[in-house]
């Protein structure tokens, strides 16, 4: 069905002139509605001039303050909008974690062999140098136990944990 732009024009001019008319009845109706009690402000305005010097002016007699009182809510009405959390806790693991050595903090800097002796390696920290032979405890919290080329083995103190370390075969 083709309606030609003469007839749509026509169509919709109506269409705006049933708008119009039904938003002004819904405002006459809501005006004339006996539930709701409108303040006059000019007439409290008034009264507030002519009072300045009274205390406390008395109320107005416009105001309806019973209509603005809601009723209490029964005792076992339930809350609509009470929190409410989705958050589920992760479930307990009965298997405690084994207690593990933090990585080694030493940088292997070099090795140094003498005949008859025990073999001597540098290692770095923080811009420390340590030297170390089997049996030495580093920072109360590492001991040398082996200096075997290409294996250096620490023990871990807190933990008694060991640990090891590449230090190669030779320099």
């Amino acid at each position: 069905m083709n309606i030609s732009l003469k007839q749509r024009r026509w169509l919709l001019g109506g269409a705006l002139l049933l708008t119009v008319a039904a938003a002004a009845s819904v405002d006459k109706q809501d005006d004339s509605d006996s539930g709701v009690v409108l303040a006059d402000t000019s007439k409290a305005r008034a009264q507030n001039r002519q009072s300045e010097g009274a205390a406390s002016p008395g109320p107005s007699a416009d105001i309806l303050v019973d209509k603005l009182k809601r009723p209490a809510l029964p005792e076992k009405a339930k809350d609509m909008f009470a929190a409410k959390s989705w958050y589920v806790p992760p479930p307990v693991s009965k298997v405690k974690p084994v207690p593990t050595a933090p990585p080694l903090p030493f940088t292997y800097v070099g090795k140094m062999l003498e005949e008859g002796k025990s073999s001597t390696v540098f290692l770095e920290r923080q811009n420390r140098i340590f030297l170390v032979r089997e049996g030495d405890a580093i920072d109360t919290n590492y001991r040398v136990d082996t200096i075997k080329a290409p294996v250096m083995t620490l023990t871990y103190l807190p933990l008694d944990l060991k640990q090891t370390m590449q230090i190669g075969e030779a320099n």
